[in-house]
């Protein structure tokens, strides 16, 4: 019996941990199921961010600048950003940090549109928490990145990143800079500052190279700034092309006692003379003509004072000052680019208003923006802000800018492989002002050029910044006129850049043909091309060969012009000022040396002593007493 007892409290007890076992079971699957189910599907899965492929950054041709490639990582696909082109544009397009937003240049200022928009997705782990790959299950897909094409073209920008390099080398310069764009749309072909870095390596440390000085220095102009002058002075009557400006020998004291410096005497001077030989004085002078609340007006129309809305990070807005904080001399001085402050591409836009007949355009970096299956989202129409001048002074100031080239402080510019293309330009040497020393130091400057391409019908606007130059030579025309012309003639012979009609990858010209035949006579130089292989054709009327340029639609090399030269004797130059003696002798094919300064006081050789091409002439100058 007590047997039977203990069996039945043993069979009860199972039956009881039975019902617990079976009633929990019940709770934990049917009453908490969800629940536990939730705990589960979390314990083996997680969500995680999708990030959205980024754009690509193309130039104008297609050519990808910025692109995206995976590599494997505990076999999943992690995508970084690649810069196909290495350091090419570096400065423009910046650099993407490893969280993948944009630390520099347009991967930054655009770093929104680029980015796209992130969605989620989860993954499958083992008990050890291990991701399973191949079992991700899709969450919310994510939305692409835009494409951006630039206005840059990458040739171009090959160009002119090269010409800087030897450039800032060969003067042993700090930095250089350099922009290239169309005056009639505003758009930017090539932008570019040395030294510089590849967005692929590590940059930091490296803030020089980072920057583009192109928006982010702010710097005094100096001379170029002249153009500004120039074309408020015509636009408002304030000084016809025939007035004449005393030249004050090249020092002017002012009723405060300031002095005003020309680089020499350069005797009394028209507008015209004043932008060639870079007059300070005269120029000083004539901005007094024009007053100051006007000259502030165009100054200010101009795009001075307030950024230009580039679509690139770090835009400085430069300094303009109210008029009613000008001192005595602030009307003189800003006549001549001092006591201003302007970035370099607001200089660049008041040359292409210039350029394209008075219109100041917005400058633009950006072409359109595409969708990752590379439709057209947004196209950038060209901007006119305002026009500042009427088409008749801007053809005036493009007249005079050609004669800086032509006779001027720009003569470093005229280029031997381009004959036929007459290049227009203002040149610029500005001293870095020693907050210190409160004064400027002819020691620190940036030499600039900013050149219009052709002078007469411009293509191109393009300016060249010299920082702090120490080799060979300072000043803008002797350091960046030569790196605007080798800029210049890289251009016009590649085969996808050289404006037509003068693409010489399309033309076949004879090599021969590289022989100067201006000053002989028409029989002289019909013997010498035949010695020499060289096809050439002659127009005009007269006996002598008074220019020359390459035939690009015949079947000649050269077309040679032949006329009546005026100076066959040497004439009588005695008590005439340097300019007027050598206006004279330009069209000679003479040697011309002179000594002194002041006018004409002897001669070698002798008035009416006949001149032949080559022949050397020495003129003494002395100041009159």
């Amino acid at each position: 019996m007590k047997t039977l007892d203990r069996i039945s409290w043993l069979l009860l007890l199972a039956v009881g941990i039975w019902a617990v076992l079976f009633f929990r079971t019940f709770q934990i699957q049917v009453l908490q199921g969800e629940k536990y189910r939730a705990v589960a599907s979390n314990q083996s899965q997680d969500q995680v961010l999708w990030k959205a492929e980024r754009g690509k950054i193309l130039d104008r041709r297609g050519t990808v600048l910025a692109d995206n490639v995976q590599d494997m990582v505990n076999g999943y696909a992690e995508t970084r950003r690649l810069f196909p082109q290495g350091a090419l544009a570096s400065q423009i397009i910046g650099q993407v940090g490893r969280d993948g937003q944009g630390l520099m240049g347009l991967e930054y200022f655009h770093d929104e549109e680029l980015r796209g928009i992130p969605g989620w997705r989860q993954r499958v782990r083992d008990v050890k928490r291990r991701i399973i790959p191949g079992m991700d299950r899709d969450g919310v897909r994510p939305v692409p990145g835009k494409n951006l094409v630039l206005t840059l073209d990458s040739e171009m920008q090959g160009i002119v990143e090269n010409a800087l390099k030897n450039g800032v080398e060969t003067y042993r310069a700090l930095s250089g800079s350099a922009v290239i764009l169309d005056p009639h749309t505003g758009e930017i072909l090539a932008m570019a500052s040395y030294p510089t870095y590849d967005p692929n390596q590590n940059s930091s440390g490296r803030q020089r190279a980072n920057r583009n000085d192109l928006v982010s220095l702010s710097f005094e102009p100096g001379s170029i700034f002249k153009i500004i002058t120039a074309s408020a002075a015509l636009n408002e009557n304030a000084v016809n092309l025939n007035e004449v400006f005393a030249g004050e020998s090249g020092r002017w004291t002012l009723p405060n006692g300031d002095v005003i410096r020309d680089t020499k005497d350069h005797g009394d001077m028209n507008i015209t003379e004043a932008m060639t030989y870079s007059s300070n004085i005269v120029f000083a002078k004539i901005a007094d003509k024009i007053g100051a609340e006007v000259f502030y007006r165009y100054a200010r129309n101009f795009g001075f004072g307030s950024k230009s809305f580039v679509e690139l990070p770090g835009e400085e807005s430069g300094l303009l000052k109210e008029v009613h904080s000008w001192s005595g001399r602030t009307l003189k001085t800003m006549g001549f680019g001092h006591e201003i402050m302007a970035n370099p591409l607001q200089m660049v836009m008041s040359f292409a208003a210039v350029a394209n007949g008075g219109k100041l355009m917005q400058p633009t970096i950006i072409k359109e923006w595409r969708d990752s299956d590379g439709n057209v989202l947004k196209s950038k129409e060209p901007v006119e802000v305002r026009r500042v001048i009427s088409e008749e002074t801007a053809a005036s100031v493009r007249e005079m800018l050609r004669k800086v080239v032509v006779d001027g402080t720009g003569k470093s510019v005229i280029s031997k492989k381009l004959p036929h293309v007459d290049f227009g330009g203002k040149t610029g040497t500005a001293e870095k002002y020693d907050t210190k020393l409160k004064r400027y130091d002819r020691s620190r400057q940036i030499a600039s050029f900013i050149g219009l391409v052709p002078a007469s019908d411009p293509r191109y606007v393009c300016m060249v910044l010299i920082d702090e130059p120490t080799e060979k030579a300072t000043v803008g025309g002797l350091t960046a006129g030569p790196v605007f012309r080798k800029i210049m003639e890289d251009i016009y012979y590649h085969p996808a850049l050289s404006p037509l009609p003068y693409n010489m990858a399309q033309v076949s010209l004879q090599e021969n043909c590289k022989t100067d035949f201006i000053g002989l006579s028409k029989t002289a130089a019909e013997r010498l091309a035949l010695s020499e292989n060289c096809g050439v054709r002659f127009e005009g009327t007269g006996s002598q060969v008074i220019a020359q340029k390459k035939d690009f639609f015949g079947d000649s090399g050269l077309i040679l012009t032949i006329g009546h030269v005026e100076n066959q004797q040497m004439p009588d130059l005695k008590g005439l000022a340097l300019k007027d003696a050598l206006e004279l002798m330009k069209n000679s094919r003479v040697n011309v040396s002179f000594s002194g300064k002041g006018r004409v006081t002897e001669q070698f050789p002798d008035p009416d002593t006949p001149l032949t091409k080559g022949m050397n002439c020495r003129l003494v100058l002395k100041e009159q007493v």
